[in-house]
């Protein structure tokens, strides 16, 4: 009896877990439960509502049309993937002007613009890829607007440093002693396309932009 009843106690457990895993009723449960119904059930008979059967076959023809719009709106996404895709790929080889600061350093020359809120004495700190600070460049006294400035790729002891990515901190005081509001945005050429991770992002003398950040384009 003692065996019995475990076994007894063991069925209804894995039977109630299979009836929970089942609960939710998916688009193809219900296609098929339909189309049972519509072999086994005749709308004409007695105690049948034929108002009822036809609700469930306009249920049917709907679920199937919207079945249809979602494979077409899959295959659109796809194509319009591809098509932008193919799009931004043509950015390579261009200027892009890109929010954020610092400078890309390529034969000795590299700039980057600063926009201020209103006039300022502003100072550039540029470091290299380890933290390093390579050079200080003071800016003097610069207007309220867009000014671009520029770096010739030297050190504070006049030394040639090698191309690449370099960081710039910007301190830009106004006459009454208080920070200055200011924005930053560089100029780079597109060197490569990177799609990773749902996203777009463009490659340049070792820096990547997202194309969000992206200000302007010219040739």
């Amino acid at each position: 009896m003692e065996t019995g009843m475990i076994s007894a106690t063991t069925v209804p457990t894995a039977a109630s877990t299979a009836a929970t895993a089942k609960n939710t009723l998916d688009k193809d449960g219900f296609l098929k439960l339909l189309v049972a119904q519509l072999k086994n059930q005749d709308p004409t008979g007695a105690g049948q509502d034929p108002n009822q059967m036809v609700q469930q076959l306009t249920s049917f023809s709907s679920l199937e049309q919207a079945q249809q719009t979602n494979t077409l709106l899959q295959g659109l996404q796809t194509q319009t993937s591809g098509l932008f895709q193919a799009q931004t790929a043509s950015l390579v080889g261009k200027n892009v002007k890109v929010d954020g600061s610092g400078f890309n350093l390529k034969a000795g020359a590299a700039s980057m613009n600063i926009e201020l809120a209103g006039t300022a004495n502003v100072s550039l700190t540029v470091k290299d890829a380890k933290g390093n600070v390579v050079r200080v460049l003071p800016q003097g006294h610069l207007n309220r607007g867009l000014t671009a400035v520029s770096w010739d790729g030297r050190d504070a002891n006049g030394n040639a440093l090698p191309d690449g990515s370099y960081k710039v901190e910007v301190t830009a005081t106004g006459d009454d002693g208080k920070a200055m509001p200011y924005k930053t945005n560089l100029t780079m050429k597109v060197d490569a396309v990177t799609f990773k991770d749902g996203g777009i992002y463009l490659a340049s003398g070792g820096n990547i932009f997202s194309l969000a950040d992206v200000l302007e384009i010219s040739a």
